[in-house]
């Protein structure tokens, strides 16, 4: 959407874009938790164990991002905010390289239920901030982290998961275009 001038819309940037960003960032990110949490915590959110600094500094830049997306959109400075929502996203997954809970799982169960935790934390909010972008995946996720109702029924704030929350079985929040749609959509 044009904020200060014109746009080009096209539709080799809508996909790039889709498969990069939603696919790739996001989507990802959310689909690999929750398989983790399927697969080590019998479907339900693991109970944190002592929130070290790494996780301190996740929920604190949590609750920036909140603050930021909160202000930008009221400004209705729609790409600043969908940016710094994403750049939340792509600082949840570093969070997750670092703390490689899939290596913790067996020798340090309980780091690894913090870092799947707080991510889920990450995640949880990123729903929130991601809403006015993207209301029907943000209401697909809201079901995918255990929650009834509508999204917007929670209103703009965090919302941590509870301990021991179950979660339906996942499911991706976004599909990966081919580069074909390029092409066809060209040709009309």
């Amino acid at each position: 959407m044009p904020e200060t001038g014109d746009t080009d819309f096209s539709w080799r940037e809508f996909v790039r874009r889709n498969n990069n960003e939603l696919v790739a960032t996001y989507g990802n990110l959310v689909h690999r938790v929750l398989t983790f949490v399927h697969r080590n915590f019998n479907g339900c959110v693991p109970i944190p164990g002592e929130i070290d600094a790494a996780s301190q500094t996740l929920l604190h830049k949590v609750e920036a991002t909140f603050d930021s997306v909160d202000n930008l959109l009221y400004r209705c400075h729609f790409r600043e905010g969908i940016k710094a929502a994403m750049s939340l996203a792509q600082e949840t997954n570093r969070y997750l390289e670092e703390k490689s809970p899939w290596k913790t799982v067996k020798k340090e169960p309980e780091s690894c239920a913090t870092a799947i935790y707080v991510s889920l934390w990450a995640i949880s909010s990123l729903k929130t901030m991601l809403y006015p972008f993207l209301p029907f995946s943000s209401q697909k996720l809201h079901l995918l982290l255990g929650s009834k109702g509508l999204v917007e029924e929670e209103g703009w704030a965090v919302h941590p998961l509870s301990s021991g929350q179950k979660l339906p079985p996942p499911e991706p929040l976004f599909i990966k275009l081919d580069e074909g749609v390029v092409i066809e959509k060209a040709a009309i």
